[in-house]
């Protein structure tokens, strides 16, 4: 499987090109800007794109969806706990300097448990909000694409509109702590890391375990 990490925008989110190097299909994980250069990346590695997935709708992972997923003919999914954000899209992306952002038009809207194949690669959808009410994890194989429920060393706001802490340290006992150690993590911001490294070193996991995922909050 290639991976190819896109360092976008003036938020410095991380766009992922994933790709199945037998079919050379692929998929985008956040276009957050930049659609020019996500869209020569996919061409210059040879990739034929026709998904995009958005782990959630916060500006600086969205803001090039519509421009990508227009120049690909691609499809976007994105969960709908999310779509509240759409709206104002555009006015919010210019209080951070992104101008040249489009409100997207979502082609899917994903659900918790869905499966969606590329090439021989399958890509499982898993809800986990907190950071935002839609807010997915997309796991390949033994790589997770977590959004902004994780990072090296911390994790998602809850501070912001949709925001909810007791969410957010459910969603990451009920994922991250559930998942087997050599599971490799990989963020929307920052370097990529493992579920070991997060266990032993990340402050905000300490005191949290593992626990059976309630039904009732997907």
């Amino acid at each position: 499987m290639l991976i190819d990490r896109l360092i976008v925008g003036p938020i410095e989110e991380n766009c992922y090109i994933v790709g199945d190097e037998e079919t050379r299909r692929g998929v985008i994980i956040d276009p957050g800007d930049e659609p020019e250069r996500i869209v020569g990346t996919v061409r210059g590695l040879g990739l034929k794109v026709d998904t995009i997935f958005n782990t959630h709708a916060h500006v600086d992972h969205i803001c090039a969806a519509q421009d990508v997923k227009e120049q690909l003919g691609a499809r976007l999914y994105l969960h709908p706990g999310d779509e509240m954000y759409l709206p104002d899209l555009v006015e919010h992306a210019a209080m951070f300097g992104m101008h040249k952002a489009r409100r997207p038009t979502v082609d899917v809207w994903m659900a918790d448990g869905d499966r969606i194949e590329c090439g021989t690669l399958e890509i499982a959808v898993t809800h986990a909000p907190g950071h935002t009410p839609g807010h997915c994890l997309l796991t390949i194989g033994e790589d997770v694409f977590c959004g902004d429920l994780i990072f090296a060393g911390s994790i998602g706001r809850t501070d912001l509109p949709g925001g909810n802490y007791e969410q957010i340290i459910a969603s990451l006992e009920s994922t991250i702590l559930t998942l087997p150690e050599p599971t490799r993590l990989h963020p929307g911001h920052g370097e990529s890391t493992t579920v070991a490294v997060e266990r032993r070193l990340n402050p905000f996991l300490r005191g949290l375990s593992p626990r059976r995922r309630s039904r009732s909050a997907i």
